[in-house]
């Protein structure tokens, strides 16, 4: 069963960004996701005020699910809507497939940057 959780210390993140190969940022937020405990993903993500910017989500070394990649993606910024963030921003999207990228939400806005407008997201069906 894929769990997604929250990391709660800064050790346990930078020890799971490790086995994902995502450099650790002491300044970001985390989560990892787990299939029958095994860790398969990790993401990271800043709040810098009214906005959320993803800046990396990927598998843990050796694992290729993307779907839990999405179901993380997802997790993460429900979270971030329910704390009154809004606007979320994909900071570097070249780390993500593109089909990854739209099947969570993030599409370029007129200026290219990848975006996703979270404001009754999850209260819609989506």
């Amino acid at each position: 069963m894929l769990k997604i959780l929250p990391i709660e210390t800064k050790d346990e993140q930078a020890r799971i960004m490790a086995l994902c190969s995502i450099p650790y940022n002491v300044n970001a937020l985390a989560y990892a996701a787990y299939d029958e405990d095994v860790l398969v993903g990790g993401a990271q993500f800043l709040l810098k005020g009214a906005t959320c910017h993803v800046i990396d989500i990927a598998n843990a070394d050796g694992v290729d699910d993307e779907e839990a990649l999405f179901i993380m993606g997802r997790g993460l910024l429900n979270f971030v809507d329910l704390c009154g963030i809004h606007d979320a921003y994909l900071d570097y999207p070249e780390k993500v497939s593109e089909a990854l990228r739209a099947r969570i939400g993030f599409f370029a806005n007129d200026e290219g940057v990848y975006y996703m407008n979270l404001r009754g997201f999850f209260t819609n069906k989506h």
